[in-house]
């Protein structure tokens, strides 16, 4: 495991270890969450908008919008795709940058803004989207512990994609416990 100190710790290149994560540093918003959320959400917008392209867009995106994770991933693992690491890398790694870059409010304000002026806009499926898009960061901005400005882009540009930054100070706090715990175990 490769560690560099900076005034916080950080995971650049992590290699997992077979021990068990604390189930305080597991994110609320998982993807078997984030599937049951969209397929409730999904029949809402089919019940209300009567389109099953409305449903199906908004499920598909209340999903798949997780896939700019895979971008980080890769960058911080040099290009290597691990499946089981990629599933466990964004509860006990700390990453030096996050760029996550689907996951920015400014987004969804374009977006609502092309929905409000521009009539053509309005279709059901482009409703759909834009529903599983907003619930989606919403549900990540509820439930998982990062900072509460972690999902808007400016704010991570500011900050130059730092992953201390995304992290909120008590989950940023927690990762590196768990970070030291492992250094001292292997």
């Amino acid at each position: 495991m490769i560690l560099k100190q900076y005034d916080f710790l950080v995971i650049r290149r992590a290699r997992l270890l077979p021990v068990k994560t604390p189930a305080k540093l597991l994110p609320a918003m998982e993807v078997p969450k984030h599937v049951v959320a969209s397929i409730l959400i999904s029949a809402l917008v089919w019940w209300v908008l009567r389109s099953a392209a409305a449903a199906a867009a908004c499920f598909l995106v209340g999903v798949l919008i997780d896939l700019d994770h895979l971008f980080d991933h890769l960058y911080h693992h040099r290009g290597r795709l691990n499946l089981r690491r990629f599933f466990r890398a964004f509860r006990i790694e700390i990453m030096e940058n996050i760029f996550v870059f689907l996951h920015s409010w400014e987004f969804v304000i374009l977006w609502l803004a092309l929905l409000l002026t521009v009539p053509e806009a309005r279709q059901p499926v482009a409703l759909g989207l834009f529903i599983g898009f907003a619930s989606h960061l919403l549900l990540d901005n509820l439930f998982n512990r990062h900072s509460r400005w972690a999902y808007f882009l400016l704010f991570r540009l500011r900050h130059g994609f730092a992953g201390k930054y995304y992290y909120g100070a008590r989950e940023y706090r927690s990762r590196i416990k768990h970070v030291r715990r492992l250094t001292r175990q292997s």
